[in-house]
C-alpha cells in the first residue's frame, strides 16, 4: 500500500502540476532550442510588432512574397535598382519623354525624311530669288523675296528679305561668249557685311554684268 501511494503521488499529482502551471512561469530559458516551431504558431499571432527591425532579411522572403501591392509610392528609388534592371519590356508605352533620350542614340524617325525631301524641294523651287540689271535693279517679274544694290562695277549686295542665306546660286544672263563669270560670298564682307550676300561679275576684270540669284536658307 505504501509503494502504490508513492506511486500515485509521483505520477497523478505530477501530472496535474504540470498542467496548471502558473501564469508566466515558463520563460525563454525554460524552451528548449527550436522548441517553438511554425506549426506551433497559431494563426496571424505574430504581428508587425512582434518583429525586430532588420528580422527579416532577403533570404527569409518566400518567391513572389513581395507583390506590387505591398509596396509604398517612391519606396524603390533609383539606387536601389539593379544595372540592366529596367529593360526595354518593362517600359510602358509613351514612359519616356525627350528630355531623358540621348540624342545621339536616335536614327531618323520616319516624317524626318520629308524635311530631307523639303531641302531638296527648295533647290528646284527656292523661296528666294530675282533677275537683277547691270546697275543693280531688280526684274520684279523674275524675282521674288530679294534685294539687291550695286556698290562698285562689277560688286553687288543681295538679301533675303525674311531669312539669312546659308546658301546661293548665281548665273549671268545673256552672256554667249562664255568670257565673263560671277561669284557669290555668303557670310557677309567689308562691302556687304551680313546676311547680305556679295556678287562680283567679271569680264576679264571687274565689269557690271545682268545675273540670276537663287538663295537658300
Amino acid at each position: 500500500m505504501a509503494t502504490l501511494a508513492l506511486v500515485l503521488a509521483l505520477t497523478g499529482t505530477g501530472a496535474y502540476a504540470a498542467g496548471q502551471l502558473t501564469a508566466r512561469s515558463v520563460g525563454e530559458r525554460q524552451l528548449r532550442p527550436g522548441a517553438v516551431t511554425a506549426e506551433k504558431l497559431r494563426k496571424s499571432s505574430v504581428t508587425t510588432p512582434k518583429i525586430k527591425a532588420l528580422a527579416v532579411k532577403e533570404g527569409k522572403l518566400a518567391n513572389r512574397a513581395v507583390t506590387a501591392a505591398k509596396l509604398d509610392d517612391a519606396a524603390v528609388a533609383t539606387n536601389s535598382l539593379a544595372t540592366g534592371a529596367v529593360s526595354n519590356e518593362k517600359l510602358g508605352p509613351d514612359s519616356v519623354t525627350g528630355d531623358k533620350v540621348v540624342e545621339g542614340t536616335l536614327s531618323q524617325v520616319p516624317s524626318a525624311s520629308r524635311a530631307d525631301f523639303a531641302v531638296v524641294a527648295e533647290s528646284a523651287n527656292p523661296v528666294a530669288f530675282a533677275a537683277v540689271n547691270a546697275e543693280g535693279n531688280l526684274i520684279l517679274s523674275l524675282s521674288k523675296g530679294v534685294a539687291a544694290q550695286r556698290k562698285a562695277p562689277g560688286v553687288y549686295c543681295v538679301s533675303a528679305s525674311d531669312f539669312n542665306p546659308r546658301g546661293a546660286q548665281v548665273t549671268l544672263r545673256n552672256v554667249n561668249d562664255g568670257e565673263a563669270s560671277a561669284f557669290a560670298t555668303i557670310g557677309g564682307t567689308e562691302t556687304c557685311p551680313a546676311p547680305q550676300v556679295e556678287i562680283r561679275t567679271f569680264k576679264g576684270e571687274l565689269t557690271s554684268e545682268p545675273f540670276y540669284i537663287s538663295l537658300y536658307r
